[in-house]
């Protein structure tokens, strides 16, 4: 009996030392664990659309600079190649999942399918995307600018009145290729080519047009469609231009700032970033923070601009130095300046009936309410 209750109390007494070394260990991981902030909270996933090129790859320069990011307060922390913690004074807000877009009809028709949550792209086609029923704020510019027309290598020409001469001088509609149906670079120089006289048309047995534009179907086939001959010049946004000019594949025959009249199209409107209302109206502290990140990302593109090049050509696979020649203007700032320059976006739409949905000949003041929401990056620049 006796050497029972022995063996009894030795179990027992190997049962209380064994628990409490569990929670000793317990205890101690417990202790020395660090992670930020609601770590264990649920999040939300943000599905978040850039292309791959020069005007919207700026969150780049944050996934990068994931430090110098942090000493700001607002930073991405990489988990994989298209996922980060969207993380803010260190608490985790979000996981945003990147997913790349062809251009803004792409983008437009996402949003509307509720496939992404928020984008960086032109204006003009979260606009048509509003206009066709989408709801969607543009809470910010991204950049300004930074629009060309390139022709084949061995073009002898440059500037408006030297490109009008060669088209009117044409036998055969000039072809020209855009990479977005309501692209910034399209919208630009059909308005440019409508109001200088010249007739412009998408019909190829339309013989008697001046202009025959050409969807190309995004970015990446713009260069391929010179050399292919498929069209006698394009229309894109950076770095396309300047990469065709620097490999030989073309000529740019004007910059933006040389459409007529003078002066009008310099620093004009391009990207921006626009949230579905639906997710900014369920996650406005995330979206502050990520206005604020695309804020520092445009400061830093500015300020450190051979950093930020070579960072932005790794992303879209060119050389750094093709970049730097760019004339693009990163910036967040919705200024009166830009308010105009959307404003002739508007008036250009709706004379050529791009609009014919909710935003069709809406009062200008009406529409900056119904499109626009400059409260998040009022409100970090303040």
């Amino acid at each position: 009996m006796n050497k029972v209750l022995k063996k009894l109390i030795c179990i027992t007494l190997s049962i209380l030392v064994f628990s409490m070394l569990l929670v000793g260990c317990s205890n101690q991981n417990t202790q020395t664990s660090e992670s930020p902030e609601g770590e264990n909270e649920e999040v939300p996933e943000i599905i978040f659309s850039w292309g791959n090129s020069l005007h919207t790859a700026m969150p780049e320069v944050a996934i990068k600079k994931v430090d110098e990011f942090k000493e700001k307060g607002v930073y991405f922390n990489p988990l994989s190649k298209d996922k980060y913690e969207l993380i803010e004074d260190g608490k985790k807000l979000a996981v945003i999942s990147y997913v790349p877009n062809k251009g803004a009809s792409e983008v437009a028709t996402l949003m509307g399918q509720g496939h992404i949550d928020a984008a960086l792209c032109s204006n003009t086609g979260i606009l048509s995307a509003i206009d066709k029923g989408t709801d969607v704020k543009i809470l910010c510019p991204v950049q300004t600018g930074a629009i060309a027309l390139v022709f084949p290598p061995d073009t002898d020409f440059y500037g408006w009145e030297d490109l009008k001469k060669y088209i009117l001088d044409s036998k055969a509609p000039v072809k020209i290729g855009y990479h977005s149906p309501v692209s910034g670079p399209r919208l630009v120089l059909e308005s440019v080519c409508i109001a200088e006289g010249l007739k412009v048309t998408e019909d190829p047995s339309d013989a008697d047009a001046d202009v025959l534009l050409v969807d190309l179907k995004g970015t990446s086939n713009l260069i391929p469609s010179l050399t292919g001959k498929q069209v006698d010049a394009w229309v894109g946004p950076a770095h396309f231009p300047e990469t065709a000019e620097s490999k030989g594949l073309g000529k740019i025959v004007l910059h933006l700032e040389d459409f007529p009249p003078e002066g009008k199209w310099a620093n004009f409107p391009c990207c921006v970033f626009s949230v579905r209302e639906e997710v900014l109206n369920k996650y406005p502290e995330v979206f502050k923070a990520l206005t604020k990140i695309l804020d520092e990302c445009c400061e830093y593109c500015m300020e450190h601009r051979d950093e930020a090049s070579d960072i932005m050509a790794d992303f879209i696979g060119i050389e750094g130095d093709i970049i730097k020649t760019s004339k693009i203007v990163y910036t967040t700032d919705p200024t009166e300046e830009w308010i105009d320059g959307i404003k002739i976006y508007v008036d250009a739409l709706n004379k050529m009936n791009k609009f014919d949905g909710r935003l069709k000949e809406m009062p200008f003041d009406e529409l900056v309410n119904k499109c626009f929401d400059f409260s998040y990056i009022k409100e970090i620049k303040k």
